[in-house]
């Protein structure tokens, strides 16, 4: 027998002992125990009413110091004592196993060996340096719409160090731990090209992301996957996933640099726009009322005074933008702009963060 199982069978024989021993005391000490009282005293003493006497009898015996009536009979006094020692066990017990229990939690919570509750949450698969980053701008105070972090990676202790964090140890590809991280409860799921394999080159980080990927979307269909992918040579593999959203490093960072060789400053203005907490950053406005049916164009300095916000086009669903559109098109109600501004605080109610 493999050695895991043995250690599951041990723990399990010794959880049998113990509810068998709780079984005993329960029946001992609220059964027999309290029809013992009533069946010895019930001739003797007033007290001794009914059985339900017997009950009160022994919830006050348990509490208090002596015996809640008093004795008249010899097996009444045996009774009692029993009541005293096993009650008391009793007692001890059931504090003794809340206690360990909730200090077995404690630990395993803080190892990443629970399981979340969390729903509608964003899943973190994996770990690397951009892991820090990530969170912060989730967690930005910029963002009305903090949604809860759940971290599945394969660590010993929890890299992020937060407590807004939950840290779930485990394997992002496996579907077991992927289930613990509360993949098919999420709305949106990050895949890292992990980094806590130091031996593993490009190649295997992007393998063991597509593995993610694939687990996560067979699971739930329905999340928000956005994926980093190192090489883009392996860009056409993740295209034949589900997944929402790819990142390649090599292209973004290579596109970048080159573009700010050219255009001197335009990394300086990438960055400001994509994070938190200063400078300008990208939003989503719903469209005012009163500018219903106006025109692009007819829109745009109406908008900047009452926001100080530059529209740039509309938000088509998801995932999809519709930028520097026509000057003629028109506004509808149930439009979405996406506008850049540096303060969402006078902006409507039907706003929320790119």
């Amino acid at each position: 027998m493999a050695a895991g199982a043995k250690a599951q069978l041990l723990s399990w024989q010794r959880l049998s002992r113990r509810l068998r021993l709780l079984t005993l005391f329960c029946v001992v000490v609220l059964v027999l125990c309290p029809l013992s009282y009533w069946f010895f005293e019930h001739g003797h003493s007033p007290d001794a009413r009914s059985p339900i006497s017997g009950y009160q009898w022994l919830f006050r015996t348990i509490f208090e110091t002596s015996s809640a009536y008093k004795l008249h009979t010899a097996p009444g006094f045996v009774t009692y004592y029993i009541v005293r020692v096993a009650g008391v066990s009793l007692v001890a017990f059931v504090s003794g196993t809340v206690a360990s229990k909730l200090v077995t939690t404690v630990i395993m919570k803080g190892k990443g060996m629970g399981s979340t509750k969390a729903k509608g949450h964003i899943v973190v698969c994996g770990w690397s340096s951009k892991g820090t980053e990530i969170i912060r701008e989730l967690h930005a105070k910029e963002v009305e719409d903090a949604r809860p972090i759940v971290v599945l990676a394969n660590l010993d202790e929890d890299p992020t160090k937060t407590d807004h964090v939950e840290f779930i140890r485990g394997d992002p590809s496996d579907t077991i731990d992927l289930l613990r991280a509360g993949i098919d409860f999420a709305d949106t799921a990050i895949v890292l090209a992990d980094e806590s394999n130091k031996s593993a080159g490009d190649h295997d980080r992007d393998a063991r992301s597509l593995l993610t990927c694939l687990a996560i979307e067979s699971i739930n269909p329905d999340v928000y996957s956005c994926v980093e992918v190192i090489k883009s040579a392996n860009r056409p593999h993740f295209a034949r996933t589900r997944v929402n959203e790819m990142v390649v490093s090599a292209e973004l960072t290579g596109a970048l640099l080159a573009g700010s060789a050219v255009q001197h400053g335009l990394s300086r203005l990438v960055g400001d726009l994509v994070t938190h907490p200063e400078g300008q950053e990208f939003y989503r406005l719903a469209v005012p009322t009163d500018l219903a049916g106006s025109t692009f164009s007819a829109a745009l300095v109406p908008i900047k005074q009452r926001y100080d916000a530059m529209v740039v086009g509309f938000v088509n669903g998801d995932d999809a933008y519709d930028v520097n559109p026509p000057a003629d098109r028109a506004l509808q109600a149930d439009d979405v702009l996406l506008v850049i501004s540096s303060n969402l605080g006078p902006m409507s109610a039907g706003k929320v963060n790119v």
